[in-house]
């Protein structure tokens, strides 16, 4: 039988009526966000006889995270997912150009540039020229942008914990091993170094 979830764990509480523990469910921030439909016959197909099998696979999770995801964050925040996106890899990351968030996501410069524009107008991140390229300018969240982040944080750490509640902590720990290795051998190819926990 499968382990409870994170979202389905059943905390006690006092009764206080009648002095016994009743069974109280608590849900995990971003829990009622994965949808658990039906496995059907495509989508059986799709994942288990795709001569692909792992980019289906993949394709499949990510989609299942993001979509749900960014659609509340559009109906919460008014934030398109690229918007957002620059909130999470600055609150994440700290400081950095438009350019360089739009080589790290792959997104196209013009749609970054506009997402850039749209929260420099909200109040949500500031813009500041690069001493060495006055051309660039430096990126950094506001305190008003960090609220954002930290108030969405828990959904999206929620969902993730939700997506992995069946796998025990070696299980998450492998998983968590050998897709570093996957997206490191990205940009070393089969040479793939030590995985440092910082760049």
């Amino acid at each position: 039988m499968r382990d409870k979830s994170a979202a389905r764990r059943v905390e006690e509480q006092d009764d206080a009526s009648s002095g016994t523990a009743a069974p109280v469910e608590v849900l995990t921030p971003g829990s009622e966000l994965l949808d658990r439909q039906r496995l059907d016959a495509l989508t059986h197909a799709r994942l288990w006889k795709n001569p692909c099998g792992f980019a289906a696979r993949f394709n499949f999770l990510a989609r299942r995270y993001n979509v749900p995801l960014y659609g509340w964050v559009q109906e919460h925040y008014g934030l398109s997912r690229v918007e957002f996106i620059v909130i999470y890899n600055l609150a994440v990351a700290g400081s950095f150009t438009a350019s360089e968030i739009a080589a790290s996501t792959a997104f196209p410069k013009n749609t970054l540039s506009r997402a850039v524009n749209r929260l420099a107008k909200l109040g949500l991140i500031t813009r500041k020229a690069d001493g060495t390229d006055r051309r660039a300018q430096n990126l950094a969240l506001t305190a008003k942008g960090q609220a954002i982040y930290d108030e969405a944080l828990p959904r999206f750490a929620g969902l993730e914990q939700e997506m992995l509640a069946s796998l025990n902590l070696v299980e998450r720990e492998m998983l968590s091993m050998l897709l570093a290795k996957v997206v490191t051998a990205m940009f070393y190819g089969q040479s793939v170094p030590d995985l440092p926990d910082e760049p």
